[in-house]
Formats: structure tokens, C-alpha cells, sequence
């Protein structure tokens, strides 16, 4: 009875999330944070309610109450990481769905990288440093639990670090960030469709000019083909727009389970998670200032990084699945052995409570895009253009923005059409 309880709260996650979408589609992200509300906080699901309504309020532009639920998400995700010794046990014999959840690794390094976003928007630039420095910690982490890269090192959290250093004129850490990045995206690439972003490769070589790295410079030059590298907007008295587009929503868990009769007439059931891509109908975005534009390239491929994270993780996940069904069938042996009515109904059981966790964070997009526009001091107002398939879809003001020479105005927005 507990397995079944606990497969319906994952299954209630899913079903909720079907109006949230629907919503998110109709652009009213209002909408979809009374929808998740209304279920409210869900015991071992808490992290996952804390992390949708953080994106919905962000969504919904309400920036300082969306950072403040990206932080009780960190706080239930550290009082949830020591998992009790109850869940430990109910994990390893009904099913995975029985522990609090805590996210993927990657899921907890985009906390503090949307985070950051909401202090960037809002022009708390020293705050979003902090969270640049708490990725660092997270990554350091990560880094000594998992060998694979993909579960320790995550690209454009790195490549947004060293633009807040950089706006914070910390030119050395800017460079240390950068190339972390830039190590990050070749490693990622191997695993699925990401490539180091062409603002990157222009920030590695005039950021290794800026601190006097004049041969490294040199070598990005020629590895990138950049015959001439435009200087930073800092030493040229410029400043800079800088707008990211949140895309799409993240692929969704389902489950797939096989069921076998074995020998003695019991059945056998392993059931495993599997991610699928949801439709969007957005393939680009650009960006429209004072009569220029500036076409966004995609920076952080979270729907792919997702797969291949699950890929990495999934056997660690069969051997447990495989572990579980031994022990539920040699139970259910056991007891037929005992009682052939038992042996049934025991193993009924077993098989109805075998289900795979298919939670994730259901708000997090496809992709993140970005685009940089370097400005003259003064007033602009700022434009998207959502692209489709056969052009423009739709036309987003971002409102008004005020560049000062030497620093950053970062602005954001998401979007989604299915």
C-alpha cells in the first residue's frame, strides 16, 4: 500500500504539471502557479514544488519571491541529501520513488545559475557573484563524487560565472571561468549536441589579451579563425546588453518495464526511467536595439544534458532495479512455498509496486539562448523577436534598459510554444 501510495504522488506530479503546461503555452505563467499551488508542497516531493514555483514566479516576473523559493530549495535539498534510514530501506525494496528528492546534479547547478539571473535582472550584481562562487563549491563537490563529466562540470554555469566576474572587472577570475567553460563544452560535446558558443570563443581571446596572456590569445585566434578580436566593451568606454532566452520546456521522465513469468509461475518486473522530448515550436530568438539585432546562440542544451545525464546514472539504477526484483520474487517465493495464495498475492505486490521514478524538474527549459549587444552609454528600449520555423511568431517588448560604460545589463525571458 505504501508503493502504490507513493507511485500515485509521482503520477500526481506529472498530471498537475499538464495544466501548468497548457498555461505556460497560453503565456500566463500566473495561471500556472495557481495550478501548482493548489497541490501544494508533497512530502518527499517538496524540493521539486519549490523548484517549479521558483521558475513560474520568475516566469512571471516576480524575481525576489522566485529567488526566495530557490532558496528553501536549497535548504530542503541539504536536509533531504542524508536520507533517513526508513527511505533507504523502502527504496531497496519497493522502489526509487520512495526517497526524497533532491535533483539531478545538474538540476542543483541550475538552481544557483537561475538564481544568479534573477540578481543579474535586478542589477544585484555582487549577489549574483555569490552564487557564481556557490556553482564553484557545487561543482568542486560534484566533481569529487563522480568521475564522468557530465555529473561534474556543467558549461554555461561556468561561462556565466566569468561574466559576472568580468562585470565585476575581475578580470583574472573572468579568464579561470572562461576556460573552464571552454573545457566544459568540448567535454559535453562528446555526449550530445552542444558546441563552445561563438561569444565564448571571442571572450577567451580578448579576455587572455586583457590579463597579458598574449601567447593563449594567440592560440584561441588561430583555433577559432578570429582575425581580429573587437576589445572589451570596458576599455572602449562601451557597455553591454546581455539577454537570455529561456526555451522550451525540458524533456519529461516516463517509464519503460518489462514483465516476466518465471519457472515457478511468479512474475518478474523491472521498470526503468527514460526521458522524452516535449514539442516547441521556438527554433531562435533575436534581439532588437536602436536598429540593430543580434540573433541569440544557444548556450546551455539542458534537454540534452538531462539525457546524457540519466545515461550515465542509468547503471547505477538497473543494478538496483535488477537487486530489487531478486529480492521481491525470492520473497515471493518463499511464501509460496508457505501458502500458494500468499506466494500470489505478495507477489501481485512486488510487481504492481515496481515503478520507476520518473520525477524531475518539470519547469526548467529546453535550452537557454543568449545574445550580446555592446551599447554606448544612454537609453534603448529592447525587443525580441521569437522565431519559428517560417519566422517571426511572436514580438516581446523587454522594456528599457540603461547602459553605463564598462558594465553589463543583463535581461531575460522565457519562452515556449508547443
Amino acid at each position: 500500500m505504501l508503493a502504490l501510495c507513493g507511485a500515485a504522488g509521482c503520477a500526481g506530479h506529472a498530471r498537475s504539471f499538464q495544466k501548468i503546461e497548457r498555461c505556460l503555452a497560453e503565456q500566463d505563467p500566473r495561471c500556472g502557479l495557481d495550478a501548482l499551488e493548489k497541490r501544494g508542497t508533497a512530502g518527499r516531493d517538496e524540493v521539486l514544488f519549490l523548484l517549479d514555483r521558483a521558475m513560474l514566479l520568475r516566469a512571471a516576473g516576480q524575481l525576489e519571491e522566485s529567488t526566495r523559493s530557490f532558496e528553501a530549495a536549497k535548504v530542503a535539498i541539504e536536509q533531504r541529501s542524508a536520507l533517513s534510514v526508513t527511505e533507504q530501506t523502502s527504496s531497496l525494496v519497493i522502489n526509487d520513488t520512495t526517497r526524497s528528492y533532491v535533483g539531478e546534479p545538474f538540476e542543483q547547478v541550475m538552481i544557483h545559475v537561475f538564481e544568479a539571473l534573477n540578481y543579474l535582472e535586478t542589477g544585484a550584481v555582487d549577489a549574483a557573484r555569490v552564487e557564481a562562487l556557490q556553482v564553484d563549491v557545487r561543482l568542486r563537490e560534484l566533481a569529487d563524487r563522480y568521475d564522468e563529466p557530465i555529473l561534474a562540470e556543467d558549461p554555461f554555469s561556468r561561462y556565466l560565472a566569468g561574466l559576472i566576474y568580468e562585470d565585476e572587472g575581475e578580470w583574472s577570475d573572468a579568464m579561470i571561468s572562461y576556460r573552464l567553460a571552454y573545457e566544459a563544452y568540448q567535454a559535453h560535446a562528446d555526449r550530445y549536441p552542444i558546441s563552445v558558443p561563438r561569444p565564448l570563443q571571442v571572450d577567451l581571446v580578448r579576455m587572455a589579451a586583457r590579463v597579458g596572456l598574449a601567447d593563449e590569445a594567440r592560440r584561441y585566434r588561430s583555433e577559432f579563425g578570429i582575425e581580429r578580436c573587437p576589445p572589451l566593451p570596458a576599455d572602449v568606454g562601451q557597455g553591454e546588453l546581455v539577454v537570455f532566452v529561456s526555451n522550451g520546456l525540458a524533456p519529461v521522465k516516463t517509464a519503460e518495464s518489462v514483465t516476466l513469468p518465471a519457472p515457478s509461475g511468479l512474475l518478474v518486473r523491472v521498470a526503468l526511467p527514460r526521458y522524452e522530448d516535449r514539442p516547441n515550436a521556438v527554433r531562435d530568438a533575436r534581439v532588437r536595439v536602436d536598429g540593430r539585432e543580434a540573433d541569440t546562440v544557444p548556450v546551455e542544451n539542458i534537454a540534452g544534458l538531462a539525457k546524457a545525464t540519466l545515461e550515465a546514472r542509468l547503471p547505477g539504477i538497473t543494478t538496483r532495479a535488477l537487486a530489487r526484483a531478486a529480492a521481491k520474487y525470492a520473497a515471493a517465493r518463499e511464501a509460496q512455498k508457505q501458502n500458494q495464495l500468499a506466494g500470489f498475492l505478495l507477489n501481485m505486490a512486488a510487481v504492481l509496486s515496481e515503478q520507476a521514478d520518473t520525477r524531475s524538474w518539470l519547469t526548467l527549459p529546453a535550452e537557454i539562448r543568449m545574445a550580446r549587444i555592446p551599447l554606448a552609454a544612454g537609453e534603448y528600449r529592447v525587443r525580441l523577436d521569437v522565431l519559428g520555423e517560417r519566422g517571426v511568431v511572436e514580438r516581446l517588448d523587454l522594456g528599457e534598459v540603461t547602459i553605463r560604460p564598462g558594465k553589463k545589463v543583463f535581461r531575460s525571458r522565457t519562452v515556449y510554444r508547443p
